[in-house]
């Protein structure tokens, strides 16, 4: 059901994409600084698109890998800590508890 679904949404985009490729078709130029270019007015806009999304993932690629690599950390930290926890016996903690170390 969920592909069905996912395939539904991506038609109706696709369709969305073509109507409004044919509906602006018309030539447009476009200045920058002292460059000048002639191109239709939907593709100016999808390439205008696909570099803001490419510039983006570019932008997030190194938080997301610092936040992994902080992830890894703390999983690792983890497994530390429950090997302690694992090495600590009743009578061990029962002996603590006896010289005062740990009140309840």
């Amino acid at each position: 059901m969920k592909k069905l679904i996912t395939l539904a949404i991506s038609a109706i985009f696709l369709i969305a994409i073509t109507v409004f490729t044919l509906q602006n078709s018309q030539v447009v130029e476009i200045q920058l600084f002292v460059w000048e270019a002639q191109a239709s007015l939907s593709m100016i806009l999808f390439t205008t698109f696909s570099i803001a999304i490419l510039i983006t993932v570019v932008a997030i690629v190194p938080t997301i890998y610092h936040l992994k690599k902080l992830r890894d950390q703390s999983q690792r930290k983890v497994k530390t800590l429950v090997k302690e926890n694992e090495k600590l016996t009743e009578p061990e903690s029962k002996s603590i508890l006896s010289e005062g170390q740990i009140e309840k």
